[in-house]
């Protein structure tokens, strides 16, 4: 079964003044997918029902779907956690890192910041971000 667009710029302005502003992805998470299935099994003609493999076709791409988005999930966790014991393992090492007025500073790391997008080291008082590392020396 097809499903068609918006057939009207009334409508499609009426829909975009009723959503949120936010950035638009071309790919469909599980929510809308399982909403396009269920509308394609609402609308189907009774005459002419979607075909059984079809469907179980699209029923095992949602699974896969659901499947990657755990694996993804599963991955984010192992990957916070590397980076945890990766931070924590710098403690007490002295690092010279380069500062955004072009200065170097050079400090032994006294605490770290886990912070999943943007790891920081804590250098007495100031604190750092650990992409700007560019020498690690040892106790």
């Amino acid at each position: 079964m097809q499903v068609n667009g918006i057939s009207s710029a009334a409508s499609a302005n009426q829909l975009s003044a009723n959503s949120p502003a936010k950035v638009t992805s071309t790919a469909l998470d599980s929510n809308q997918f399982m909403q396009i299935l269920m509308a394609q099994l609402t609308h189907q003609n009774p005459l002419e029902p979607m075909d059984s493999n079809q469907m179980m076709s699209q029923f095992s791409q949602l699974n896969s779907l659901q499947e990657l988005r755990d694996i993804h999930t599963a991955m984010d966790k192992v990957s916070v956690s590397n980076q945890t014991t990766y931070l924590s393992g710098l403690i007490g090492k002295t690092v010279k890192v380069n500062r955004p007025d072009g200065k170097t500073l050079e400090g032994v790391v006294d605490g770290v910041l886990a912070d999943k997008d943007n790891p920081q080291l804590r250098i007495g008082t100031e604190t750092v971000d650990l992409v700007d590392v560019l020498e690690i020396k040892g106790v």
